[in-house]
């Protein structure tokens, strides 16, 4: 049997509880091995008549779950099944997956649609644009617009009552009203949006329990659309908590010793830090223990503890041991990130992007070829610092945006593969394909190269080292549909589905009539739980070839599950 290891988007955890699941009429017993909002790992005993894609009835009592779930993929440990179950939809309860993973989840994610989160009669919404958080709505009716700007000082009580009676009166709304009666200048009617959206959600921080729902969707058309930064909430969200009992779930014990994340996405985060945030920051050192920054913390030992707790739930520190920074010369994270892009910097972007497509990952660093492992490090810190996307939430072009999260993603590639000694080997041979005077060499055949070095890679199930050829394929030559097609494939072996459907769409749009594309197109969809595109792009595939074994199986697959259902 496969394994086929799923797309963890959000954040797992550990839980061991002791459930039954029933497969064709027959009681299996299983047990619980970690869970997420999007799904589960379960350990079921015996060896059950289950197959990839089927759909299973799934109850889990202590952690109130009782849905319907797909089966993604599968492992033997003989005489035992192991099993990755994907939720139907993304769903749970707010004290089994705390608001901080979700939103810092979400944020890294490429998702759009909405994150509703109710309790009782109330629910409060934040919109997502491409994992970009742009908004929030809220019934309450503190939350209205009018409410949080009596309540911040911004309009006058007068004021308040004048707007309250002509929204009654007008067909107006409560912004229109405001800008229109010289209240409020429409920038700062744009600034009281934006504070009202952001206390909508550092609302939440407060609820100790309410429903959680994802919902993929486009996004309205007439939505406002901010870019809020999620760790920024979540760190002002976390320090508005003064329950002592609530920290006590979240901070490690005190006989810890807490230093900086290793990660960079994790370290440079676009958090706006007080005096008071920067004073317990210059208190980790990498040697003290929780307890004992707290007995020296001038600021007390409750007010510093929560900025501890702030800093590990942003992830921007962790235990020591558990992938912390050993010299923190590399960091410099007090520093705030730019409140504005200059054009230099945009030039700088656009530059480097356009490089990108024919630079190595020693030229992207901007190292030599025999650097030593201190100086790879230092150097993929320095570029990961300056273009890491979260500290340039104030980039307005889609474009740029688009361009600084690809210059970030090939920094990180080439640290990857470059701070692994046996990868490293592999890479620099892989160099010596490549012409030492490449630009006398057409880019054509430089992808072609890289290509067909990606297929040998791939066709030995080296996904990861056939990921980073045909990316660079793609670099110099991004109109051959096969790069694209292949580099789909590469992602859904690694149950990268929303990536390989984008990457296989980008291969039907350069070569829409190519029968293999659309068969492969449709087991993504199949894969992703859409049923009907699934059915609807195999029959394509059907039609430009009525011999596509591939399209055959698949349609047969969906009348296989439609009937299991009937």
């Amino acid at each position: 049997m496969q394994f086929f290891k799923d797309n963890r988007l959000f954040k797992r955890y550990k839980h061991t509880s002791e459930i039954f699941i029933v497969i064709e009429g027959k009681s299996y017993k299983a047990a619980t091995v970690d869970f997420s909002l999007k799904g589960l790992c379960i350990f079921i005993e015996g060896s059950p008549p289950i197959a990839l894609n089927s759909i299973i009835d799934l109850r889990v009592e202590d952690l109130e779950i009782d849905v319907k779930g797909k089966v993604v993929w599968l492992k033997e440990t003989y005489p035992n099944l192991l099993v990755g179950i994907e939720k139907m939809s993304v769903s749970g309860l707010l004290k089994y997956y705390p608001l901080y993973d979700i939103l810092l989840d979400l944020q890294r994610s490429d998702s759009t649609g909405f994150l509703e989160i109710s309790k009782d009669l109330i629910y409060k919404r934040i919109y997502f644009d491409n994992g970009v958080m742009l908004f929030a709505t809220s019934n309450l009716e503190e939350d209205r617009i009018e409410e949080v700007l009596l309540k911040s000082g911004k309009i006058t009580t007068d004021q308040y009552y004048h707007v309250v009676s002509l929204i009654k009166t007008e067909n107006k709304s409560p912004g229109k009203l405001f800008v229109d009666l010289g209240y409020l200048k429409p920038h700062e009617f744009m600034l009281a949006v934006k504070y009202q959206a952001e206390e909508i959600i550092l609302g939440l921080f407060l609820w100790g329990d309410g429903e959680v729902k994802f919902k993929e969707n486009p996004l309205p058309s007439n939505i406002i659309r901010l870019k809020l930064s999620a760790s920024n909430l979540i760190f002002q969200g976390i320090n508005k908590i003064n329950n002592p009992d609530y920290f006590k779930h979240i901070s490690p014990p005190i006989d810890s010793v807490l230093f900086y994340s290793n990660d960079p996405i994790n370290l440079f985060q676009d958090i706006l830090f007080s005096e008071k945030d920067k004073y317990v920051l210059s208190l980790l050192d990498g040697q003290l223990t929780i307890k004992e920054i707290l007995s020296i913390s001038s600021l007390g030992s409750f007010q510093t503890l929560k900025v501890l707790c702030a800093l590990l739930v942003t992830r921007m520190i962790d235990v020591k041991e558990k992938g912390t920074l050993e010299d923190q010369s590399l960091i410099d994270i007090i520093a705030a990130p730019q409140s504005y892009a200059d054009e230099a910097f945009i030039k700088k972007i656009e530059d480097i992007y356009v490089k990108c497509q024919s630079m190595d990952y020693y030229s992207i660093l901007g190292i030599e070829r025999d650097a030593a492992q201190d100086t790879i490090r230092k150097a993929y810190f320095k570029n990961a610092k300056e273009f890491h996307p979260d500290r340039h939430m104030h980039v307005t072009s889609s474009v740029i945006k688009d361009k600084l999260n690809l210059i970030f993603s090939y920094n990180s590639a080439a640290y990857k593969i470059l701070a692994d000694k046996k990868e490293k080997e592999k890479y620099d041979k892989s160099l010596k394909l490549i012409s030492p005077e490449p630009s006398k060499q057409n880019n054509l055949e430089i992808a072609k190269q890289w290509f067909m070095e990606g297929k040998k890679a791939f066709k030995k199930g080296s996904y990861t080292e056939a990921f980073n050829l045909f990316s660079k394929a793609i670099y110099f030559d991004g109109s051959a549909a096969d790069y694209h097609f292949y580099l789909g494939l590469t992602y859904k072996h690694q149950r990268r589905l929303r990536d390989a459907e984008k990457e296989i769409s980008m291969a039907i749009h350069i070569k829409p009539r190519e029968a293999v594309y659309l068969a492969e197109a449709g087991y993504v969809y199949l894969d992703l739980g859409l049923t009907l595109r699934a059915k609807s792009t195999f029959e394509k595939a059907m039609k430009l070839d009525p011999a596509s074994k591939r399209a055959v199986q698949g349609l047969e697959k969906i009348n296989e599950l439609q009937e299991k259902h009937q």
